[in-house]
């Protein structure tokens, strides 16, 4: 098709478009990340101003991320660029209400005064999902005193008529790298009636946080990496999801007979039977599990208990290069009806020769039909385990080897690392052979 054919058709498609009704183009806009909905202003001079009233405002800037990755110098005036941005759009946008309002950008406590602003401008427009993810470029953390504080002093604000009725229609909260205390995220919980997901990621300034009560819909709770959380108590019969990566805390849970879906562990020095013990009286009704632990004797010495319903389990661990993983088959023998397996590992290399403690029976696994392994990188032990797999696994489908770190899937720096990856998935090759008729290998 030649130019000007196609500079025709795209005219024949904005003239078919701008017959519809504002409504249904402002729905159309609000599909589409913030600076393209920005660009649709020069269509035609009926759509100069309706992307101001996107509600929609996903300030995603992967671009400004990468060329930080790339040049940490290039920090500051990035963010310089990215506040004027923001502020840009807040000021030109004429909605009032919005779906959506999210930050992704490594931004301080120095720069509060922009990012509590934003905060009230979103709440005003009644917004219904808002996410603050502050972290770092690359990873790591800030210093303490670093991070950015929801303001305390908020709290007399919100519980104004008009701005309490505006926060009504709140029904997910996301932070990332922002210190928010547990008395600010139960003031979301009990007055905002439509919330049901709450994500809180490396916030220091929570030590505790309740969610009791029948009158709460939160479905979702996330807690993770809070380091200096003591205590968290859940009896609520909505939740049916549940969190928690961190330190060992006191754990208290009731009345949750929704509850699906757990996900629990820790690093160095959290213990595995003590990060389970509150939950096991639910294991019966769980449907999928995670548990993220260091692999070591202790933490593979798995209770006895029994998971008649759950379908699919995944071990997060962080395991020595020499230290066999078959010891896992255990806790996937109590799951019999066990359809999905995942293994998310990170290793430490110390020597490539397979040291098991001890002797695990074979077992078969007679409903498992997908197995996933992620952050492959070749190790014997990582062969031993698919192996296995392969062979008690009597109804499979489909092996997944995903070369990617599990701690950077769903980021930006996923698709880093070429070299490392080319070099697992020619690791991964050596499963073709063991490969039974029917099952199908998919490496990533």
């Amino acid at each position: 098709m030649s130019k000007r054919a196609r500079l025709e058709q795209d005219e024949i498609l904005v003239d078919w478009l701008s017959r519809l009704p504002d409504e249904i183009l402002v729905n159309i806009i609000s599909r589409l990340a913030v600076r393209e909905a920005a660009r649709t202003s020069v269509l035609s001079s009926r759509w100069k101003y309706l992307w101001t009233f996107t509600t929609c405002l996903n300030f995603s800037a992967l671009k400004m991320l990468w060329n930080v990755k790339k040049d940490p110098a290039t920090l500051e005036e990035e963010r310089y660029n990215y506040i004027n941005w923001v502020n840009d759009v807040l000021d030109s946008h004429m909605g009032l209400c919005i779906n959506e309002f999210r930050l992704c950008f490594e931004l301080r406590n120095s720069h509060g005064s922009f990012i509590t602003h934003w905060i009230f401008t979103a709440l005003a427009k009644k917004v219904q999902k808002l996410e603050l993810n502050l972290h770092p470029v690359g990873g790591g953390f800030w210093p303490p005193l670093e991070l950015y504080a929801f303001p305390l002093e908020c709290l007399k604000l919100f519980r104004s008529p008009r701005t309490l009725s505006n926060i009504k229609s709140l029904r997910s909260l996301c932070l990332d790298a922002v210190n928010v205390s547990g008395e600010v995220l139960e003031f979301f919980i009990y007055s905002c009636p439509l919330l049901d997901r709450l994500r809180v990621v490396f916030s220091l300034d929570l030590l505790s946080l309740k969610v009791v009560g029948s009158s709460v819909k939160l479905k979702y709770l996330d807690i993770c990496y809070c380091y200096f959380m003591e205590e968290v108590e859940i009896s609520a019969p909505s939740v049916r999801s549940f969190k928690y990566y961190g330190p060992e805390i006191k754990l208290r849970m009731e009345n949750v007979p929704q509850l699906l879906d757990i996900s629990i562990g820790g690093g160095y020095g959290v213990r595995m039977k003590h990060a389970i013990s509150p939950i096991m009286s639910y294991f019966h009704q769980l449907e999928t599990l995670e548990l993220g632990f260091v692999l070591n004797a202790e933490n593979m010495q798995f209770p006895q208990c029994e998971l008649p319903k759950l379908r699919h389990l995944t071990f997060n661990v962080l395991a020595f290069s020499s230290k066999s993983l078959l010891g896992l088959s255990c806790m996937m023998e109590a799951s019999t009806f066990l359809q999905k397996f995942t293994l998310k590992l990170q290793t430490v290399y110390v020597g490539s020769e397979i040291v098991s403690e001890r002797k695990f029976r074979d077992c078969l696994h007679q409903h498992l039909k997908v197995v996933e392994l992620i952050g492959f990188v070749g190790l014997p032990i990582e062969l031993e385990l698919a192996f296995y797999l392969l062979k008690s696994a009597t109804t499979l489908e489909k092996m997944i080897v995903d070369p990617t770190p599990p701690a950077v899937l769903g980021t930006p720096w996923e698709f880093e690392n070429y070299k490392k990856k080319q070099a697992a998935r020619s690791c991964a090759k050596e499963l073709e052979p063991k490969i039974p008729k029917g099952v199908e290998l998919v490496i990533l």
